[in-house]
């Protein structure tokens, strides 16, 4: 399926290339100079060819070089999208004038009219991509409250703190963990909860200990609990080296169990389903069994998905993350038709579901459209 996708990504990334570098050349005149075809198509090359450049050599250049190749790729690709969707829409209009006439005579006639829409088209998206990098490097925390219908021992209100997609790696470093921990040190949670994607990939034993070391520093009365994302390979195993890691750090990775926690409330964490051997995960109904349902039930699952099973089986509050909100403008139009809530807080009766745009990037190190957050969350109980 991945190869599918990847494909059919690469043949519209092909097209959209063809469809700016031709409208480009038309808009110039198609210059005869030797010099002016030379810059043109010289800027043209390093604008479209640097992301499949990236996408090819990451494995075998240099661990600098590779990564400032894969981060002009990632500015490349998403600058090669917002320049077609300029273009395509300058060319809607020019349809729509074609029948209807609303664009003055002046504009449409005068010579320096498609210079003077070039060079807007460009700063618009030279702008864009500088506020995406910006935007993408300062996450927000996000609040929420809710009550909760039920008693939870001597607890009047639990303060949680959440955090999705962290994707540390090559672009999500120590420095910006420590800002993580910066933030967690300012909330003073009484738990924290890490729903997936801790890792961009596979995590090197010096970059597991580095991570881990980091994490081991969020501060929280009842603990660290995190869930596997569908990136977090080294989870897979409890064996791994960054499973071991992640246990001496204090930090309980939870892959379909409970645990009850401060005589107060449930903790369920799922594990993330694993499609490529068939490898299904334990069903809501059968980890709960057993349990005291009277108090309240907090559900920790990387992708919001199975909303009606943790709502029929008194699931109080799910947090979840993966969708980033589509993390680039307009890819959110898909992740919102993809589930039922890809960002914010759903109430469906004492049910409640939170999904946050998470805190890292995955790709392009841009977010449009959205911030990286770290979720807080104020959960009173009715005792």
């Amino acid at each position: 399926m991945w190869g599918i996708l990847s494909t059919i990504f690469l043949l519209l990334y092909l097209f959209m290339s063809y469809y700016i570098g031709r409208r480009g050349w038309f808009a110039l005149g198609k210059p005869t100079s030797r010099l002016y075809r030379t810059i043109y198509w010289g800027f043209f090359s390093l604008l479209v060819f640097s992301f499949p450049a990236a996408e090819i050599g990451q494995d075998f250049l240099p661990d600098t070089g590779g990564l400032w190749l894969t981060i002009w790729g990632g500015y490349s690709m998403v600058g090669v999208s917002y320049i077609f969707l300029l273009l395509l829409l300058i060319d809607l209009i020019r349809i729509l004038d074609k029948g209807i006439g609303f664009v003055p005579a002046v504009i449409k006639e005068h010579k320096k009219t498609p210079l003077a829409i070039g060079a807007a088209v460009v700063i618009i998206v030279i702008t864009t991509l500088l506020y995406g990098g910006w935007n993408a490097r300062n996450p927000v925390v996000a609040e929420y409250a809710l009550t909760v219908h039920k008693k939870a021992g001597p607890l009047q209100q639990l303060q949680i703190a959440m955090v999705s997609d962290i994707h540390y790696g090559e672009i999500i470093d120590i420095q910006r963990l420590n800002s993580l921990v910066k933030i967690m040190n300012e909330l003073q949670p009484d738990i924290i909860l890490l729903a997936g994607d801790i890792t961009n990939g596979a995590a090197q034993q010096e970059e597991a200990r580095k991570l881990t070391d980091v994490l081991g520093r969020l501060p929280a009365r009842y603990g660290v609990f995190a869930v596997p994302g569908n990136h977090d390979r080294e989870l897979r195993s409890d064996d791994s080296q960054l499973s071991h890691y992640l246990k001496e750090a204090g930090i309980k990775v939870l892959k379909d169990s409970c645990l009850k926690i401060g005589d107060s409330f449930y903790l369920i964490g799922r594990d993330y389903p694993r499609r490529q051997n068939q490898q299904g995960r334990t069903e809501i109904e059968s980890l709960i069994k057993g349990i005291d349902s009277s108090l309240p039930l907090i559900l920790l699952d990387h992708q919001p998905t199975d909303l009606d099973a943790a709502q029929n089986n008194g699931v109080d509050l799910q947090l979840s993350g993966h969708t980033h909100v589509g993390q680039i403008f307009p890819i959110n139009l898909i992740t919102g038709q993809m589930y039922e809530l890809d960002w914010g807080m759903l109430k469906k009766g004492d049910y409640h579901l939170i999904v946050s745009s998470g805190y890292g990037t995955w790709g392009p190190p841009l977010r449009v459209g959205n911030s990286p957050e770290v979720v807080s969350i104020t959960m009173k109980f009715n005792n």
